[in-house]
């Protein structure tokens, strides 16, 4: 099974990551766009990147864990949701983050979101929270 992976430390508290992860009023204000939605809770729906990117939260247990389906509008009806996991751990007055991505279905799709998570979600979330 294919893996995205990506380990990094933010100059931002756990709890203002977590909501730049889950409030739909941040998530749109960092990601600049105005069609987010979000439905905390398992069982929830999501959908971000004017609705090119949707899913269904698994696992949320604030402000450390956070667990979803992830499917793109692109993928054929056969190929299954992937997977993305995000870890949260504080510290010192920082937030490290852990972001798994797995599920795949195909190499193709694992590089292109590989470089996607830093270009269109990481960077962009990052600077804003470092910045706000």
């Amino acid at each position: 099974m294919s893996l995205v992976e990506k380990n990094l430390t933010v100059a931002a508290p756990i709890e203002k990551v977590w909501a730049a992860l889950t409030d739909p009023a941040l998530i749109t204000e960092w990601m600049l766009d105005e069609d987010v939605r979000v439905d905390l809770r398992v069982g929830g729906q999501y959908r971000f990147f004017d609705g090119e990117t949707s899913g269904q939260f698994t696992i949320i247990q604030a402000p450390t864990l956070l667990e979803y389906t992830w499917r793109q509008r692109s993928w054929p009806f056969e190929w299954a949701d992937s997977r993305v996991r995000w870890e949260l751990e504080s510290e010192g007055s920082g937030t490290q983050i852990r972001l798994l991505h797995d599920n795949f279905p195909n190499e193709d799709e694992r590089a292109g979101h590989d470089e996607g998570w830093d270009l269109y979600w990481l960077g962009p979330m990052c600077d804003w929270l470092e910045e706000n």
